[in-house]
């Protein structure tokens, strides 16, 4: 259905002629297709309101600065006017942290988007918030060097972005999440005052990690000194098999306990192996119907039918063979690179045999490296053939990780089809992945009502079973609208401080009102 463009009201005509004056006429909007463009970001349950041609969200205005200066002007405005501040960097979120629910001022930062210095002896690189993270890391490139962040929203997505939500890359077993590589922190607070923190070591509480992962609520990030290596010159992938999903982790487990840190180390359930190996099963078998139609996302009524029985296609699911691939990848950068990234595979396919994995050759592993952005984006079909799909990506400890993969698996299964698969490992403990696909039903607006209650059972049962199982609510989406009511599970008592430092930081509550805090 084609979308209800919003119309431009008085107040955002207002707040437009006052932002000009500060960024420019050319650099503020009250355009329809402009307030549209910044009243989402691509939270699955945002898709079902464009699905219905709803905008129920949009800004009064949107503003592109193109300095901290200009940010802080137009912070300092809003603090004045009672205008509310919503940073946005390309909308990739997946948790509608980004949606504007208190209209004011979309803060669009994707003109602040230069590489100002790489300083690879001294291992950093300062870049502005706005910078796409495909960009970045050609820049980089050019330069022999490598941030090590990886996202597969990375052709999608943006510095700021990835600081605001805690982002994880595909490597982040090898490189850290991007709250390991942040040095320094330029940013401006819900008063306008910019903060500068300190480029190295300093003493008392850290203000970078106060601010990472704040979602835009404490402060807008306006750019970064972030920690970069030299260029890996060889990579070696390699795909191993477990009789089941349990060997698998409990053979990744002692995989990371050892000291070794792969690049990559990617754990499938069996059905999301299958699905990896191109719907067989090493020659044991073919992925059945009805599940193939649901995982080919075909744009059919067979999709629509599968879909009305989650729970038989779940039961299905446990019909396939146990065994679990993993993927498993190491880099080398130096003299001896291609020697470098070979000794530690082969010591790490030691490990893995003595846990019952057995070595089938580089095939899946390259085959995931080829592949590894393509999942973001066969989202459409599944949407227009009324379905909803989206993922949960939650971490605990390696003793509580199969507890939590049973738990949601149970918990889920009446509301949609289940996969999953376990990255982003680390020396205590593990994030599961999981994909989650069910039935939404029409465009009309009564459909947008059930498709709603349908999505929110389904994430509400799911992010349950994650708390009762002792797991994070995120590993690195973030936390947005979308798991707000659960954070207090999480924090508890911490809540009244997170709130303090909400009022401390944003004392006027014009910073992404509505999000993380009350």
């Amino acid at each position: 259905m084609t979308a209800h463009l919003p119309a431009a009201t008085a107040r955002g005509r207002a707040l437009e002629r006052d932002l000009a004056a500060i960024v420019g006429k050319g650099a503020v909007s009250c355009e329809p297709s402009d307030l549209w463009a910044m009243s989402r970001d691509c939270w699955p349950r945002a898709l079902l309101w464009t699905r219905a041609g709803k905008t129920p969200h949009p800004p009064d205005v949107v503003a592109w600065p193109s300095s901290t200066d200009e940010v802080a002007r137009i912070v300092r405005f809003a603090a004045g006017n009672g205008a509310a501040v919503v940073p946005f960097g390309a909308g990739s979120g997946v948790c509608g942290a980004a949606v504007p629910t208190a209209g004011g001022i979309a803060l669009d930062l994707k003109r602040m988007g230069a590489l100002s210095e790489v300083d690879l002896p001294r291992r950093f690189a300062q870049v502005e918030a706005g910078m796409i993270g495909q960009r970045l890391d050609e820049l980089l490139e050019a330069q022999g060097a490598t941030l090590g962040h990886f996202p597969s929203s990375i052709y999608c997505s943006t510095v700021g972005g990835w600081l605001a939500a805690r982002s994880a890359g595909q490597l982040s077993s090898r490189y850290g999440k991007i709250e390991d590589m942040v040095l320094s922190l330029e940013a401006v607070d819900g008063t306008g005052e910019v903060l500068r923190t300190a480029s190295g070591p300093s003493a008392g509480p850290d203000l970078v990690q106060l601010l990472v992962g704040s979602e835009g609520t404490l402060a807008v990030i306006t750019s970064a000194a972030l920690r970069i290596w030299p260029r890996p010159r060889a990579q070696w992938l390699r795909g191993v098999r477990f009789r089941s999903t349990e060997a698998g982790t409990s053979a990744l487990r002692a995989l990371f306990r050892s000291g070794l840190r792969p690049a990559v180390a990617r754990l499938y359930d069996p059905l999301d192996s299958l699905l990896a190996r191109g719907g067989t099963g090493g020659g044991q078998m073919r992925l059945p119907e009805p599940l193939r139609s649901v995982v080919a996302g075909a744009r059919t009524e067979a999709l629509r039918f599968a879909l009305r029985a989650p729970a038989l296609l779940n039961r299905l699911v446990d019909t396939l063979p146990p065994t679990s691939l993993l993927v498993l990848g190491f880099e080398g950068d130096g003299a001896f690179a291609a020697a470098d990234a070979r000794e530690e595979g082969e010591l790490g396919l030691e490990i893995l045999a003595a846990e019952g994995g057995e070595d089938e050759g580089p095939s899946a592993g390259e085959k995931w490296f080829a592949n590894r952005y393509a999942m973001g984006y066969r989202q459409s079909p599944l949407f227009s053939a009324g379905a909803f799909a989206d993922t949960m990506e939650v971490a605990t400890t390696w003793d509580r990780l199969a507890g939590l993969y049973r738990g949601v698996r149970e918990a889920v299964a009446s509301h949609a089809f289940v996969m999953a698969h376990f990255s982003h490992a680390y020396l205590e403990g593990c994030s599961i992945y999981f994909t989650f696909l069910g039935l939404a039903g029409g465009a009309g607006e009564g459909d947008l009502s059930l498709a709603e209650s349908r999505y929110d059972a389904c994430w509400q049962s799911a992010l349950s079973a994650a708390c009762d199982s002792g797991a994070t609510l995120s590993h690195h989406h973030g936390i947005g609208l979308h798991k707000q009511s659960f954070l207090p599970r999480e924090h508890g008592e911490g809540m009244a401080q997170l709130e303090a430092l909400k009022r401390a930081f944003d004392p006027h509550g014009i910073l992404n009102p509505g999000k993380l805090v009350s």
